[in-house]
Parts: C-alpha cells; sequence; structure tokens
C-alpha cells in the first residue's frame, strides 16, 4: 500500500479519519460506514478525504492497523503495571476478568471480518490482529517461564490465546457470567503446568 508523505498535519489527519472510520464501523456497520460517511464525521468533503485515502479498501486495511496497535498498546501498558512475582497471575487476569475485552474495538473487529471473508487484503490484516495479540501472550509465558520447555510454553501461551478469545465472543453475546470464570480457571491450571 503507498502511504501518502507528509506533514505531521497530514498524519494526524489521517490518524483522525481513521479513528472516525472506526467509529462508523462501531456505529453504523461496515455497510453504512463509506468514504461519504467518514467525510462528514471529520467535516471534510470527499474529494478531500481522497487526498489521505484514495479508496476505502486502503482506509480499511489502516482501520485494521490501528486496532491491533490499539490493542497491543492496551496489553503492553496493563503488563508493565505487573510486578515480577505476580506477572502470570496479571497476565491471566488481564485476559479473562474483562479488561483486555474492549466491545467497541471488537464491533469494529467484527465487522471487518465480514469484509475479510470477501477480501484476501483484509483476511490477512484482520488474522494480524489475532497473530500480534497471540504473539504477544507467548512473549509473556516465554519470559515468565524461561525455564518451562519451550514447546510446552508455546502450546500453552495459544491455548490461553483461544480460551480468551472464545470468552470475547460469549462475552459480546452476553453469556453468563460463568463462562468467564471457567476460562479463567482452565487458563491458571495451564499457566501452574508450567511450574514444575
Amino acid at each position: 500500500m503507498r502511504r501518502r508523505a507528509g506533514t505531521k498535519a497530514n498524519e494526524e489527519k489521517r490518524r483522525e479519519i481513521i479513528s472516525a472510520f472506526i467509529d462508523s464501523l462501531i456505529d453504523r456497520g461496515l455497510d453504512q460506514s463509506t468514504m461519504g460517511e467518514v467525510a462528514a464525521r471529520v467535516g471534510l468533503d470527499r474529494s478531500t478525504l481522497h487526498y489521505y485515502f484514495r479508496t476505502r479498501d486502503e482506509l480499511v486495511l489502516e482501520a485494521a492497523d490501528e486496532i491491533s496497535l490499539r490493542y497491543l498498546k492496551q496489553f503492553k501498558a496493563n503488563m508493565a503495571l505487573a510486578g515480577r512475582d505476580d506477572r502470570a497471575e496479571k497476565l491471566i487476569d488481564l485476559l479473562f476478568n474483562g479488561t483486555f475485552h474492549q466491545p467497541d474495538l471488537s464491533i469494529a473487529l467484527e465487522e471487518l471480518g465480514v469484509l475479510a471473508n470477501r477480501n484476501p487484503a483484509v483476511d490477512r490484516r484482520v488474522s494480524g490482529i489475532y497473530r500480534a495479540i497471540e504473539h504477544a501472550i507467548i512473549e509473556e509465558i516465554e519470559a515468565i517461564f524461561p525455564d518451562a520447555p519451550k514447546r510446552a510454553r508455546r502450546d500453552i501461551a495459544l491455548a490461553i490465546s483461544q480460551l480468551s478469545e472464545g470468552c470475547t465472543v460469549f462475552v459480546s453475546m452476553n453469556f453468563g457470567a460463568d463462562r468467564s470464570r471457567a476460562a479463567h480457571r482452565a487458563a491458571k491450571l495451564l499457566v501452574a503446568s508450567l511450574v514444575k
């Protein structure tokens, strides 16, 4: 994808447009998040919006990247607060106590997921969001349990990632809190298996 080189003001405007598109996805859904809708949200006409993003596809891909950055930023900020001794507990709590689940971003991600089924470029970006989160979890597990077998660390990190994503789906569909508690307990058991 070709990015427009530009000034700091141009980059700030691009970020504003990306945020407006994400907000539109959340409020109106994918089909109604048109270039015209986004232009109206940021107070531009469509032709000026096209100066920053030539196509809606380009905007969609940038929005997927932004969603990924927001999740990773939140993940890293929360993990930065963890001490050495409670890092594993902090990781599990972050993923399963509702802190990591961002309902609005989940809606935007679901909307992009619909488009990902039809567009390979979007599919790669949406998959990249999940892979980035998985990678962050793997890095944490490896740092917390450096003496555990590498394969076990990776398998458990991937299992925790899957539990977390499944938990997020159930939360978004208003299933009871018992599913979150069960996933939380299962993740703790998985982590405990690395301590031997």
